[in-house]
């Protein structure tokens, strides 16, 4: 009778929008615990234990179980707790490189009430890692490390079951900041598994997040575990999004409980129509499970009822329960069942590979909507701080997808630098040459180099005033100049020893002429980035490089000690010059520059000026590509 009214119970509750919480006590006092999601049916032994089938018909192994301690209810958060250990290693182009650095850690596993896609009420899980140091009470923790998990595939891959890279390495690197580290399975996972997963789709994630912050506290406080004033809201690639997801989330619906001193966003799509528009525009991904992910994860969370026999190519359409929906494969056996080289048009039918067709810009709609870069009705918060990363080599999410929200926050008047505490709004834009993986380990630095020097360079929210007098004063590249001249540094006699060496080189060995398009032959097109890629970076980065190079002539101009006739009379400058067979201004006064420079006795207020002059040729070549 009794299992049949558990049993009665289980059903009703699975059925339920709301997943009832099973605890199990056991024989020896330790409790397991479920969701009635994870549970198909409770079976009682005559042997007086229990056999629990989960949903998808395993059977785990047979609990000795106090029966009359088995309960069925509503309670908000519950949780299993148990010893861990994280280790930093570190992965380099598929080369694991052991660090040799571990730490111990308390791993809480809870579950807590939160909302479906649709609203309606549902129980996710979600974990935290506590150094052993914290949770015994010999050194206190300094904040929350809210992270947002990067994509996963695999059931085994939720953090309530396994800990994640970046997990591993902002806890267990050397320098073992003292944070407690809260992360979401997300719908999808852990006791949600059974449903599909909501792969960037807009704030599903983020409203995981943000309710799974504020159980943790709550079980934090109900443990009386001070976990600190700080709280940093951290993920990279998928999990980029999501951490910016969480942002607006915040901005729009929790700025009443949840306040966070930066978010760290790294790798992210934040223009999710982009990302698909690059992908099929450049027929190609170095990770081609992930357009595979997108578009079944758009179909079902957003209940479009499409036919994947109409998206996909048919060795993928007949397979996309068994290699998305089971969650039974990780992402790489993945790429190798579809075909690591396979392109996108191999793995997409024709229409939604033009994206002029009616279902392409049907669904490129429905990825505008998921994107963050959507003027919806966010106004982010002034009052937060955001870093944005991304490597320009990106393979995996193009970086054309990423500058929007650099854009998007400049238009609601946020300024981008990239100084720490300048502005609250700090970006890295610049890294070249790098994919997607590589381009975490600079992430994870610069993450890691900011979390630990928060309560150095931060008081009671505001920054430490001698840092403030720092960064808080209109410093440039030219102001920094002018302060070292104060301070006896003669800047313009540098620069002009500097280009005295260079010119003085043989020919074979000048590593360039000083003419701005020989410029952009020689170093720029090695580096694998044209002159508006540079600009572009500089833009991404606070720099404007042409307003750098005017105040940079005016620096220079400072007390001219000779007029330009003086320095550019041999050179042939008239109404000619810039004609075929006739040097530009800047060619010519370069030419100059480079011959005058042989000359051991040539004044150093000579290079100066044709400096100068050559300064504002490029200036006038900028003016006239971007």
């Amino acid at each position: 009778m009794k299992k049949l009214l558990l049993s009665i119970l289980v059903l009703m509750a699975s059925v339920a929008a709301e997943a009832k919480v099973v605890k199990i006590t056991l024989a020896d006092g330790t409790m397991k615990v479920f969701t009635s999601s994870q549970l198909s049916a409770i079976d009682f032994n005559d042997d007086g234990t229990l056999t629990i089938t989960t949903y998808d018909g395993q059977q785990l192994p047979a609990l000795d179980a106090e029966f009359d301690d088995l309960t069925i209810d509503d309670e908000a958060v519950i949780y299993d707790i148990f010893p861990d250990e994280l280790s930093f290693n570190l992965d380099v182009d598929g080369t694991q490189i052991e660090m040799g650095s571990q730490r111990a850690i308390m791993k809480v596993n809870y579950v807590y009430p939160s909302t479906d896609p649709w609203g309606e009420p549902i129980t996710l899980s979600g974990t935290m890692l506590i150094p052993e140091e914290i949770w015994s009470g010999k050194v206190g923790s300094e904040g929350i490390l809210m992270m947002n998990h990067y994509t996963k595939f695999h059931r085994d891959e939720a953090p309530t079951i396994s800990n994640g890279e970046l997990e591993n390495m902002l806890l267990a690197n050397p320098l073992k900041p003292n944070y407690i580290m809260v992360e979401s399975d997300f719908y999808g996972f852990g006791v949600t598994e059974r449903f599909p997963q909501a792969f960037l789709q807009g704030l599903v994630n983020a409203r995981s997040s943000l309710d799974g912050l504020l159980a943790a506290r709550q079980l934090l406080d109900e443990r009386e575990i001070a976990y600190g004033p700080l709280c940093f809201n951290i993920g990279y690639s998928s999990g980029g999004f999501d951490a910016l997801a969480a942002q607006k989330l915040r901005d729009l619906e929790y700025a009443d409980r949840i306040s966070f001193d930066k978010t760290f966003s790294g790798g992210g799509p934040s223009d999710v129509r982009e990302a698909y528009r690059q992908y099929v525009q450049t027929d190609s991904t170095a990770y081609n499970a992930v357009p595979l992910l997108l578009l079944v994860c758009t179909n079902e969370i957003q209940r479009l009822g499409i036919d994947y026999n109409d998206v996909f190519q048919p060795y993928i359409s007949n397979r996309i329960d068994e290699l998305v929906l089971s969650k039974n494969f990780s992402s790489w056996p993945i790429c190798d069942s579809i075909g690591r080289d396979k392109k996108i048009h191999e793995i997409l039918l024709p229409t939604y590979c033009d994206l002029e067709s009616a279902e392409s810009t049907e669904m490129q709609n429905l990825f505008y909507n998921s994107s963050l870069t959507t003027d919806d009705g966010w106004t982010p918060d002034s009052s937060q701080r955001i870093f944005l990363f991304h490597s320009r080599g990106d393979d995996y999410v193009p970086i054309q997808c990423a500058r929007p929200m650099i854009a998007f926050l400049k238009s609601k008047g946020f300024e981008p630098s990239i100084i720490p505490g300048r502005t609250h709004l700090q970006t890295n834009f610049v890294v070249t040459d790098m994919g997607h993986l590589k381009a975490t380990l600079v992430y994870f630095v610069q993450t890691l180099a900011a979390i630990k020097a928060w309560p150095i360079m931060y008081t009671d929210n505001k920054l430490n005033p001698l840092y403030q007098a720092i960064v808080g004063k209109e410093l440039d590249l030219v102001s920094i100049m002018r302060q070292l001249n104060v301070m006896g540094f003669n800047c313009k006699k540098i620069i002009s020893e500097v280009a005295t060496c260079i010119a003085a080189l043989p020919c074979s060995q000048q590593p360039v002429s000083l003419d701005l398009n020989t410029l952009a032959d020689n170093i720029l097109a090695k580096m694998g980035i044209t002159e508006k890629d540079l600009l572009e970076m500089m833009e991404d980065s606070g720099i404007d490089l042409k307003t750098f190079l005017k105040d940079l002539i005016a620096y220079l101009s400072e007390d001219p000690e000779a007029d330009r006739e003086e320095y550019t009379k041999d050179v042939n400058l008239s109404e000619d010059a810039g004609k075929p067979n006739h040097p530009s201004d800047s060619e010519a006064i370069s030419m100059r520059l480079l011959d005058i420079l042989d000359k051991p006795d040539t004044p150093i207020d000579t290079n100066l000026q044709l400096l100068r002059d050559w300064l504002n040729g490029a200036l006038n070549h900028l003016e006239s590509i971007y």
